[in-house]
């Protein structure tokens, strides 16, 4: 489960998340993330998305963004939740 991962900051309670999850790594720019995770072919957005207000709100620059599907599985959910654990080690956030 992400929000269950150390450093992981989670931008919408799971009852009003729907599809979409935004989030942060800390220690990690989402851009650096979102790179990092499309080497293993995890395709995320990062950015601002469009909503710069709601990024001055949450006080931070841009967030990472993961949306779902009926067609994802669990073991890509899983590949996710890997993807950002090589990430911290590659990038050497503990």
């Amino acid at each position: 489960m992400l929000s269950a991962e150390p450093g992981f900051t989670l931008y919408c309670p799971a009852v009003e998340r729907g599809a979409l999850v935004t989030f942060n790594v800390e220690g990690i720019h989402p851009h650096d993330l979102a790179g990092l995770l499309d080497r293993e072919g995890i395709a995320i957005r990062a950015g601002h998305h469009c909503a710069q207000p709601l990024m001055r709100w949450l006080g931070v620059q841009s967030t990472a963004r993961a949306s779902f599907y009926l067609y994802n599985t669990p073991e890509e959910i899983d590949a996710l939740i890997e993807g950002i654990r090589t990430a911290k080690k590659v990038l050497q956030v503990v």
